[in-house]
């Protein structure tokens, strides 16, 4: 094994550097004189380029994940970086605002990628009964956007909390109360949405949590770690995928899409997992969502070059569109005032290295 792969004690390779102690035992023992210089959450507006009068909220956090939070977009999380390596893709549209029409594929043409996309809240897949590609959450803005800061166990915990409503007068209004929380000196982010329908009747309600990978984690050489008791490719294109699913190879000039869906066995305690690990870099990703609440589990790969893209989608739905699970008897509904809990964690640590 070579000598920077690193372990969990030595804190990995020599380009993730890892704090000495804990960075809230520093303010603990009086060396802090501002919680800033450990930890910071800062809300401004963009200025300039596709994204100019947009919110962001950025979030940085000394040896865990920074991230940029959109609250124009669903509150959803864009760039993300661990120790200063980046997570997340990001598209060839990248940051902007929400289209003028949500109709048929428009989803497509603003979607910029980022550590995670929701897709929902009405619709997820293909566009279905008037409702266009995914739904429209992650093009709604958030309101009631708070952060907190707070020492926890020898860390620094930041948590953002905002509220998205989707409505469509005069009867349907789902609402999701959406917190995210990171923390110094760890690589976690944990993102909890507690849905809400305040509609007077009873509201299809899928959703899918579309986490999106990147180089210089998702390459040659790294592998994908899914437990399936079942792997189902989506079509023709993805069928020529079964064999490959778990390793990336090179771009490939003129490639279409894959997507499959996984049949994910939990853990014990009901938790299942997706991860990328890449022995090169000495990182590993893992995704982990509670089965009862997620029951299924979508896998997206585009190695178009330009493109070269993981999506880890946990859903509690098909990417088929609500027609198709309407008549498969599978469409999720929330009755009048009924709530849902969803979670979902993302974790980054250090990785042995190739022997």
């Amino acid at each position: 094994m070579r000598d920077d792969a690193g372990d969990a004690r030595t804190g990995g390779p020599e380009f993730l550097p890892r704090l000495p102690r804990r960075p809230g035992e520093y303010a603990s023992a009086g060396k802090v004189a501002n919680l800033d210089q450990l930890a910071t959450a800062t809300l401004s507006h963009v200025v300039g380029g596709a994204a100019d009068g947009c919110r962001a909220l950025d979030v940085r956090a000394a040896g865990g994940i920074d991230l940029r939070i959109l609250p124009d977009r669903g509150f959803d999380l864009g760039p993300a970086w661990f120790r200063g390596v980046p997570l997340a893709w990001i598209s060839a549209a990248g940051e902007r605002p929400p289209p003028d029409s949500l109709d048929g594929m428009a989803w497509i043409e603003a979607f910029g990628g980022g550590l995670v996309t929701t897709c929902g809240l009405r619709n997820v897949g293909a566009p279905s009964e008037g409702h266009g590609l995914h739904g429209r959450y992650s093009h709604l803005q958030a309101s009631d956007v708070r952060m907190d800061r707070e020492l926890e166990d020898g860390d620094v915990v930041l948590t953002a909390r905002a509220t998205v409503d989707e409505v469509e007068a005069p009867s349907a209004h789902l609402r999701v109360e959406r917190t995210v929380r990171t923390r110094t000196g760890t690589g976690l982010v944990e993102l909890t949405d507690v849905t809400t329908n305040l509609g007077v009747a009873a509201e299809p309600a899928p959703i899918l949590y579309h986490v999106n990978v990147g180089i210089p984690l998702f390459d040659e050489g790294a592998r994908v770690e899914i437990d399936s008791e079942d792997v189902l490719p989506r079509d023709a294109d993805s069928e020529r995928g079964l064999d490959s699913w778990m390793a990336p190879g090179p771009p490939e000039p003129g490639a279409a899409e894959m997507v499959f869906e996984h049949r994910v066995r939990p853990d014990p305690s009901g938790w299942a997992r997706a991860g990328v690990v890449n022995p090169s870099l000495g990182l590993e990703l893992d995704v982990r969502w509670r089965n009862a609440e997620l029951p299924r589990f979508h896998q997206w790969v585009h190695p178009r070059p330009g493109i070269y893209v993981l999506g880890l989608e946990p859903a509690n739905c098909s990417v088929l569109g609500r027609v198709a699970d309407r008549a498969a008897g599978v469409l999720p509904m929330l009755e009048p005032l009924e709530a849902r809990t969803t979670e979902l964690r993302i974790s980054v640590r250090p990785a042995p290295g190739p022997a």
